[in-house]
């Protein structure tokens, strides 16, 4: 399949969920968002569940290639707040529509949805977090840090953060704090 016949596919599916949830994302709708035929499409991805699974590991690649680039190193010679910190910065600056979000949570009632988010956290974040002493504070931190980049993101998506330009920087300057080890309370 050409790239771009694959990422238009994988872009109108996204618009689709993003309307009206993972559940109206056919092969009939991503076709006619796409302006495909179902046979075209059906070239590409033989099913609903192909093409669902498809858009989930899209949106993750996507995310995992933000993730190393902003990391500036080879992955294996980051350290594990180094790879935090990255996630963090990735999931704090997504210009994400609520699709993703849509597509993220209806993913937690099937395996093979749900499999490609898992993946990206347990290769950034699970392998990553030491947590041999959950008492050490800052393997806390890390811990921390993702899930408030992960709520951020969540109500950024679904537009409920309620915070001003200000207040979400100070957020986002936390986050980053806490990701990094660099505490300004201690």
């Amino acid at each position: 399949m050409r790239p771009s016949s694959k990422t238009a596919i994988l872009e109108a599916s996204r618009r689709v969920a993003e309307r009206s949830g993972i559940g109206s994302l056919t092969l009939e709708a991503a076709a006619q968002e796409a302006g495909l035929s179902k046979p075209g499409l059906m070239y590409h991805f033989a099913s609903k569940e192909q093409l669902r699974v498809a858009v989930a590991e899209y949106i993750t690649e996507g995310w995992h290639q933000q993730m190393l680039a902003e990391l500036g190193k080879p992955f294996d010679d980051a350290t594990p707040a180094e790879r935090v910190a990255a996630y963090c910065r990735v999931f704090t600056t997504l210009s994400t529509g609520k699709g993703d979000l849509v597509l993220f949570v209806d993913s937690v009632h099937e395996e093979a949805l749900i499999a490609p988010w898992c993946e990206l956290l347990r290769h950034w974040l699970s392998d990553s977090i030491p947590l041999t002493d959950p008492a050490d504070p800052a393997s806390i931190d890390l811990v921390v840090a993702r899930l408030a980049a992960d709520g951020l993101w969540m109500a950024d998506a679904s537009q409920t953060t309620g915070l001003d330009e200000n207040t979400r920087a100070a957020v986002v300057a936390r986050i980053q704090q806490l990701a990094t080890g660099k505490d300004a309370t201690r």
